[in-house]
């Protein structure tokens, strides 16, 4: 309270400040104070990044074959920067007998965990968030070095949506997970009911490798908000980062005081993601990746009918009428598609234009993709480089074989289609950026995700035509569509099959924390963000009680064992049922009679 005094004193100590305004500013500095006056404080900690993140950094060997296997040592696993294919040394891949440890302890951390208040969460959070927002630049960095994005995409993909989420887990949490009164309904009038959200004990995330970061921190906020305890399985394609972020939430939980095995990593290959998804020591599943490997999740899970969330990728369509404001459209869409080379779920991998602005758009968009620049943020000169790599080379021939197959059935290529070799990082995983045109429905780029930096773009001549095109794709995930109406915008938007939809934007519903994320089709199920994602890692119990200690449920004597007389007693309820749930209160009161004469 002094420090906020002492630093408003000198504008209440202004003559231009008005007596009215003084005492509004007194009013409000009181008011904030009393809200956080029990709120536990953020507590600092510093924890040194690896020196591999270093812009400039050129320790490690430039690897031949860049390649997370190491021959005959199934136990380790190569990192290194796809950006330039260095190595960055070696991470040993855990052991099933050591994932199962990892299970027991986090188990024994989160049954005192359970007791904490929300405000003792709230405190690590803060905690964290304040450590991400003191260090971005050296999170940003790691990310970097371990995914092969710029800079910029990793503020906005790791950084940005952390920090969202945080936030509003810290301000929204609570209300999310308070007790939900509900009706009893007529017949249970004299009982109260309500949901109690409690945690259901270890979950588990198994998570890709596009964002490092995000997609690591982003369930252990949740988990450990809701009272859990929580085992992330990271991506072998970036164990290499994976030390940093679990120091972080563990210097986090320990600088609180609480007890940091709340939150276990794991890094290894297929034999640790099948133990954990099997294991029955785990309470909930939440998997983001392919809707291939989601449905061995879905049956691995099975076997002890674990609960699961599936986000499975898109193929997200951006739908632009003629009227769009396509000096807005047109940049949004930009980064829609070149964003962390296109290595998003929810990133625009089909652009459907009306036929009247469609040659416009063509010239716009061929212009801005062969003006892309491919390269290393941290290695090249930072003005030089607006798209990075990708994190999977093994791609790049599934990927060229979607555009020769589109090229096969009348598409035009006009920008790209092919594999990079970098002049400075000829080690480095570059996939050119590509625009593809005229693309229809029965290509097969059209129903495949790329997750590369390949813009498609579709002619179409009215709503009904885009929508029809729309829907030939299996996936729904996330859509956008662009229009100066703003009622057709919405129209058309709330007709689309899937899960999140944005009109005159892309991909904002996931930076609008309040709100689900999920999908559709083969995009998956369930929800994570918002108050629907915090309850799916909890046990919804219903819960009933008396509502006055001396009113209580009893059983009348006409239908209490051993029943006297079945045809009766079944007369009895036949009645209950009728007073309870006639549409007249004159039916009620002629059933109430009945049951005054047959309890005679």
């Amino acid at each position: 309270m002094d420090s906020v005094i002492e630093r408003i004193q000198p504008y209440l100590a202004e003559d231009s400040l008005s007596p009215v305004l003084a005492a509004v500013v007194v009013v409000a500095v009181a008011l904030y104070v009393f809200s956080h006056k029990s709120s536990l404080p953020a507590i600092p900690f510093e924890l040194r990044p690896p020196a591999e993140s270093l812009p400039g950094w050129r320790s490690g060997e430039i690897l031949d074959q860049p390649s997370i296997i190491v021959k005959d040592r199934p136990d380790l696993i190569q990192c290194f920067d796809p950006a330039t294919g260095r190595s960055l040394g070696q991470v040993r891949a855990a052991t099933v007998d050591e994932l199962q440890d990892k299970i027991h302890r986090a188990r024994k951390a989160q049954t005192v965990w359970a007791q904490t208040s929300y405000e003792q969460r709230r405190q690590v959070l803060r905690t964290l968030n304040e450590f991400v927002l003191a260090h971005q630049r050296e999170i940003c960095q790691v990310a970097c070095r371990d995914s092969g994005k710029t800079l910029i995409d990793a503020t906005l993909g790791e950084v940005l949506t952390t920090s969202a989420k945080l936030q509003w887990t810290i301000k929204n949490g609570e209300k999310a997970l308070q007790d939900d009164e509900r009706d009893p309904g007529f017949m249970m009038m004299y009982k109260r009911a309500r949901v109690v959200y409690q945690p259901r004990g270890v979950v588990s995330a198994l998570v890709s490798w596009n964002y490092p970061f995000h997609n690591t921190i982003g369930p252990v906020i949740s988990a450990i908000f809701s009272g859990n305890a929580i085992v992330v399985k990271a991506s072998e394609h970036v164990a290499w980062s994976m030390s940093y972020w679990e120091q972080m939430i563990k210097r986090a939980l320990n600088v609180c005081g609480h007890d940091p095995e709340l939150v276990q990593f794991v890094t290894g290959f297929v034999d640790i993601g099948n133990a954990l998804t099997s294991s029955p020591d785990i309470d909930h599943i939440t998997f983001i990746g392919s809707p291939e490997v989601g449905k061995l999740v879905m049956k691995s899970a099975s076997a002890n009918l674990t609960p699961v969330t599936l986000e499975l990728g898109g193929k997200d369509c951006a739908i632009v009428f003629s009227d769009a404001d396509l000096s807005q459209c047109i940049p949004v869409l930009m980064r829609g598609v070149i964003q962390n080379a296109s290595q998003n779920c929810i990133g625009i991998e089909r652009i459907l234009i009306q036929d009247k602005i469609y040659e416009k758009f063509v010239d716009e968009m061929t212009r801005r993709i062969k003006a892309v620049r491919l390269g290393s943020i941290l290695d090249d000169e930072p003005n030089q480089v607006d798209c990075g790599a990708m994190v999977l080379s093994n791609c790049f021939g599934r990927l060229e074989a979607l555009i020769a197959d589109a090229v096969s059935k009348g598409a035009r290529c006009l920008v790209g289609g092919h594999a990079y070799t970098h002049p400075k990082h000829p080690k480095g995983q570059y996939f050119e950026p590509t625009l593809l045109v005229d693309v229809t429905p029965e290509m097969d780029i059209t129903r495949n995700e790329t997750f590369g930096p390949i813009m498609v773009l579709m002619k179409f001549a009215d709503e009904q035509d885009a929508l029809s095109k729309v829907h030939s794709s299996p996936y729904g995930l996330g859509s956008s569509v662009f229009s100066g109406d703003r009622t057709r915008g919405s129209r058309v938007a709330l007709k689309l099959r899937t899960g999140m939809t944005n009109v005159n934007d892309f991909g904002v519903n996931y930076i609008c924390q309040s709100l689900p994320f999920g999908g559709v089709g083969i995009s998956g199920f369930g929800r994570f963000a918002g108050p629907e994602g915090l309850r799916a890692l909890c046990v919804e119990k219903a819960f009933t009680e008396d509502r006055l200690p001396f009113i209580k449920t009893p059983i009348p004597p006409i239908v209490d064992y051993p029943i006297q007389n079945t045809e009766k007693g079944y007369q009895f309820t036949q009645q209950i049922v009728a007073f309870a749930y006639s549409e007249t209160w004159w039916d009620s009161i002629k059933a109430g009679l009945r049951l005054g004469k047959l309890s005679m």
